[in-house]
């Protein structure tokens, strides 16, 4: 680890317990500093989520996908200031398993089964899945008249105004509202996962929303899961991401662009905001994009708040994991297999893996 330390020094990121020269000491003190992150972090990179609006809910039961499993597919109704918005999703529970844990899944179609979503596989571990093609929650692009954003946006766009990922976020906590009243799920193990710019969207509603138990958040890499200070040559970096994708975030963040150094926070402090609860992060050796040692680093670097929570933040004596290994021992973990930019059945395990041992060490910790 102090290998790993002195690779954030030379990078000169700065320590998750600061912001804006205000340093957390202890708990105490990181619970305080933690909301003042918290509204920087949003302010300058994705913007603050929509209020909440309390949708009209329509169910429809589906032939199931496997024995001894539910389909629904469930449909919000938003509506404000003279204006709609339907939004389908598909909820998955394996009828065989009481108080059932569910993954929130933004995925980048409606389809299930789906390439990234080998939902057979998952119930069949005894997860629930709750999913949401995110083009039906507000459309990709600088459009913010569709969907959720124009139930909300007024006028143009003010530098410190959400993007689209915060409109995703805020779908999968409106998901959330709706799973706490179904009696099969289990309200303590409810989480949210997302592959590439859903991944980033997955680690935002988990800083942004305390229910969410646990978070997946797979290749997620720049303005995600990796640092952005001292990228590594090939890696996805801020000019890349503001030019091909500005409306992902708020005005704010292009002020940034090739002045990395110069941001009052990095990923970490986003990682933090997640404890103390699970994340745990992908890669693929392939994925020379989202900078697998830029994620691996940030894991690294925010570990140290589930510390002072008395949580195991990463676990990782001999450095980075090589392919086909996992430093998931821990709250926080990160995972690395062959191959190319994609959520595959590996990743899916790696994760539910991991999930499931942190759920089990926390009940038995309250058992206690």
């Amino acid at each position: 680890m102090n290998e790993l330390k002195k690779e954030l020094n030379r990078r000169k990121v700065p320590s998750v317990r600061t912001i804006h020269q205000k340093t957390a000491h202890d708990l105490a003190e990181w619970k305080t500093l933690r909301e003042e992150i918290r509204t920087t972090v949003l302010q300058e990179e994705y913007g603050e989520l929509p209020p909440v609006l309390l949708p009209k809910i329509a169910v429809e039961k589906k032939p199931a996908l496997v024995e001894n499993s539910i389909w629904e597919e469930v449909t919000f109704e938003f509506e404000q200031n003279e204006k709609r918005h339907v939004v389908p999703t598909q909820l998955l529970l394996p009828a065989s398993v009481e108080k059932v844990p569910v993954v929130v899944y933004l995925n980048f179609r409606a389809d299930v089964p789906d390439e990234y979503l080998p939902a057979r596989e998952i119930l069949s571990q005894g997860y629930g899945l709750f999913v949401v093609c995110y083009t039906d929650a507000t459309t990709d692009d600088g459009d913010f008249e569709n969907g959720l954003a124009g139930l909300f946006q007024e006028g143009e766009r003010k530098p410190h105004e959400r993007g689209k990922i915060a409109y995703w976020a805020y779908m999968a906590s409106r998901m959330q509202d709706y799973l706490r009243t179904r009696e099969e799920v289990d309200p303590s193990k409810i989480g949210v996962a997302g592959h590439s710019r859903l991944g980033k969207t997955a680690l935002v509603a988990a800083a942004t929303d305390e229910r969410f138990s646990f978070v997946c958040a797979n290749d997620s890499g720049c303005s995600g899961a990796a640092i952005s200070r001292g990228r590594n040559a090939g890696g996805e970096r801020l000019s890349d991401i503001c030019k091909n994708f500005p409306y992902w975030f708020t005005i704010n963040w292009q002020r940034y662009v090739d002045k990395e150094d110069e941001l009052p926070f990095d990923q970490h402090h986003l990682l933090a905001l997640i404890a103390p609860r699970a994340a745990y992060i992908g890669g693929a050796t392939e994925d020379i994009w989202a900078d697998n040692e830029s994620q691996f680093l940030c894991c690294v670097a925010a570990s140290e708040i589930w510390e002072l929570y008395g949580e195991r933040g990463i676990i990782s004596p001999n450095g980075m994991p090589v392919a086909g290994e996992s430093r998931t021992d821990g709250c926080v973990g990160f995972y690395l297999r062959e191959g190319k930019h994609f959520h595959t059945l590996e990743d899916w395990n790696f994760g539910l893996k991991a999930v499931t041992r942190y759920l089990e060490n926390r009940r038995e910790k309250l058992c206690k």
